[in-house]
């Protein structure tokens, strides 16, 4: 099985300046540790390059000396890459960002006095900035694929949790009463009528107005 390699995209050389100053402003933290390690550097290389390293060679030690330029070119080739990444991507021209980058390394070393101290602050400010910034920009990719991460994995726990059936309101069910059972029709006893019994009622209703007269 053949391993793929993926390299880091560096965006500092791509980027332009504003975005990267904003990207720094929005995480501070990474940008002071940036800051921190860039800006040291320049600061190293002048140190050495014009005050321990002549020192060591005046003194004869010569070994000392030479170890001292090795570090001195490391602290340039660093810084220089990052001036370079800067400069081509404030300038977008190749041949531009190697010549800026080849005159501030050079004043810096070279020369004395004032305009070496004046190369030593921009290095220093452009490899805070151009270092920070990158750190920064990396930081917000690592948060951007954890936001994306997090919504992936609620994605897929939405969709595989049960779906719940919506419960059904129960209707009541009333009881009716039980229907009284019907009773059988009464049989009415049906009365003929006979001469005997006209003469009876009559004399019934005679006795009972003589009673009422009396």
């Amino acid at each position: 099985m053949r391993k793929t390699r993926k390299s880091r995209t560096d965006h500092s050389a791509t980027t332009d300046i504003v975005s990267q100053l904003e990207c720094a402003i929005r995480y501070p933290q990474a940008t002071l540790i940036g800051a921190l390690v860039g800006g040291l550097v320049p600061w190293f290389a002048r140190t050495l390059a014009h005050v321990q390293l002549p020192a060591a060679w005046s003194a004869g030690n010569h070994g000392l000396a030479l170890a001292m330029l090795v570090v001195v070119i490391g602290c340039a080739i660093f810084s220089g890459l990052t001036v370079y990444k800067f400069g081509k991507a404030t300038f977008g021209d190749d041949r531009k960002a190697l010549g800026f980058t080849l005159a501030l390394e050079g004043v810096m070393v070279v020369s004395t006095g004032a305009t070496s101290a004046v190369a030593l602050a921009v290095l220093i400010l452009i490899n805070a900035l151009s270092n920070g910034s990158n750190i920064a920009m990396a930081r917000q990719a690592t948060c951007k694929k954890r936001e994306a991460a997090a919504r992936a994995a609620a994605t897929r726990r939405s969709r595989t949790a049960p779906r719940t059936q919506p419960s059904r309101t129960s209707i009541p069910v009333v009881e009716m009463p039980a229907a009284a059972p019907r009773r059988a029709p009464r049989k009415v006893p049906t009365v003929r009528w006979s001469p005997a019994m006209s003469d009876d009622v009559i004399d019934a209703v005679v006795v009972s107005e003589t009673k009422l007269l009396a």
